[in-house]
């Protein structure tokens, strides 16, 4: 699978408009499950900011990449670990599982700040390079030496997609089943490049949730199922 400029440039153009329509579509239908509309505009601004990078990988361009790199880690490092279960959490009615998912939010949303600062605000600690065709990551973190990374990757895939499969909402629940599953067949085919191409599938996804928002405002109106 070949990963490029094209073809997060190309993702991006798709779901930036898609997206907002979708955040349009909520807002003039009142849609409870609005906070979903963000995903395909958010992912498509994080593919544009991918796409910059690449630009500037070929270029040798360190400025432009480095500051693509921090752009790209601010949303696949913080932003979604903060607003997946903070989404999630907005939709729900009070009880205890809105509870539940407050909880996680504040979680994600520290976790991600203490993984993303550090490479955003410390040059060393960030470094990208094109493997197999795909960008890899690396970051140092403050928790070198303590907690695997592949623990680390455990946790933020749990808050991610235990905040999905909680929600009262049957489509959100599949949604999350479909980020469960790219997880999975990303880790075991693209490991090499782990975050990046687990966005870009994360990105196709969330195309779903546009057709949620969008083709079935009565569905998306009506008592949780």
């Amino acid at each position: 699978m070949c990963f490029s400029a094209t073809a997060s440039f190309t993702l991006a153009g798709a779901l930036v408009p898609l997206g907002a329509i979708t955040l349009a579509n909520a807002r003039g239908t009142g849609s409870p499950l609005w906070p979903f509309a963000v995903y395909p505009l958010a992912f498509g601004l994080q593919q544009a900011i991918e796409g910059a990078l690449w630009l500037g990988i070929g270029a040798e361009d360190p400025a432009l990449t480095i500051a693509s790199a921090r752009g790209f880690l601010f949303f696949s490092h913080f932003f979604w670990l903060a607003w997946v279960p903070l989404s999630v959490w907005l939709t729900e009615p009070p009880g205890r599982r809105r509870r539940g998912l407050g909880w996680l939010s504040v979680i994600g949303c520290l976790f991600g700040l203490s993984i993303f600062l550090p490479a955003a605000l410390l040059r060393d600690w960030l470094y990208v390079e094109v493997i197999h065709r795909s960008i890899e990551y690396r970051t140092t973190l403050i928790y070198e030496g303590i907690i695997s990374r592949t623990a680390l990757k455990l946790f933020y895939a749990a808050i991610v997609v235990s905040a999905l499969l909680l929600s009262s909402h049957r489509h959100i629940r599949i949604f999350g089943a479909l980020v469960a599953v790219s997880l999975v067949a990303t880790y075991g085919f693209f490991a090499y490049a782990f975050i990046s191409v687990w966005c870009f599938f994360a990105a196709i996804l969330s195309a779903y949730l546009a057709w949620v928002v969008i083709a079935r405002p009565a569905r998306g109106t009506a008592p949780p199922g």
